[in-house]
């Protein structure tokens, strides 16, 4: 598969080629090929195809499929699991959108459920570096001076405070967005309380941004709601959290 996808989109020129798992809805306009254990391939493009262009890649993808077939049938690897796989998924939205990160966040905890630019592979809780613990405001230590925050811990605490958040989980959707000349961010909500976000460090392409968002949510979400719950008792004796800097 490691030879087959860049195969894929070098030969048919193609924005971004995936494998979807049985029951995943294919991006609007991709080309499909089954593949042998159940899954399909599908090519994605930066723009419609007429309808000859699209026969010819479409019969190109199942040639290039059958050549591969044999080899697999052959290979039967494990599943990854959900948290490492919404890495790598958010890994790719964020280079197709042109962003410096992509994470998932919920409305109802401090949780990072994935993130593009996170070196854990799993959901977690913010780093220790960055809380305020209640002992230390007990004993009135001075706390350390303020430092500049992160675009990314600047996104989380945007869309933190939008209005829309405490009412996700009653039906409520959110779909809202910052673009400024150094510091951006599109923000979506799913499966009712989960939230994507993307930070940009530049003035983004809104429709390149978007068209990249709706193509992975149906993954992510998927992915999202196969993870294992995750108890954020660790922040116990915590007054503040902050995610940890980039």
């Amino acid at each position: 598969m490691n030879r087959l996808i860049p195969l894929v989109r070098r030969e048919l020129g193609a924005e971004d080629v995936r494998v979807l798992e049985p029951g995943d809805d294919a991006p609007a306009g991709a080309l499909e090929v089954a593949l042998p254990d159940g899954k399909r391939i599908a090519a994605v493009f930066a723009a419609p195809l007429d309808a000859a262009d699209r026969e010819t890649k479409q019969r190109r993808l199942e040639v290039l499929i059958e050549s591969f077939r044999d080899s697999l049938r052959l290979v039967t690897p494990s599943r990854p699991p959900p948290g490492e796989s919404l890495h790598v998924e958010l890994q790719g939205l964020a280079q197709r959108a042109d962003a410096i990160d992509a994470l998932v966040i919920d409305a109802q905890s401090p949780v990072v459920w994935g993130a593009a630019e996170d070196t854990e592979g799993a959901p977690h809780l913010l780093a220790r570096d960055n809380v305020i613990s209640l002992e230390a405001r007990r004993d009135q230590t001075p706390p350390p001076p303020p430092t500049e925050p992160s675009l990314v811990t600047r996104a989380i605490d945007a869309v933190r405070t939008l209005p829309e958040m405490p009412s996700l989980h009653r039906g409520g959707h959110l779909h809202a967005s910052v673009r400024d000349e150094s510091f951006g961010w599109i923000a979506r909500s799913f499966a009712s309380i989960y939230v994507v976000v993307l930070v940009f460090d530049h003035p983004y392409d809104e429709l390149r941004a978007e068209r990249a968002l709706a193509s992975s949510l149906p993954v992510i979400e998927r992915l999202v709601t196969a993870l294992p719950p995750l108890d954020p008792s660790p922040t116990a004796g915590a007054a503040a959290i902050r995610r940890r800097r980039r």
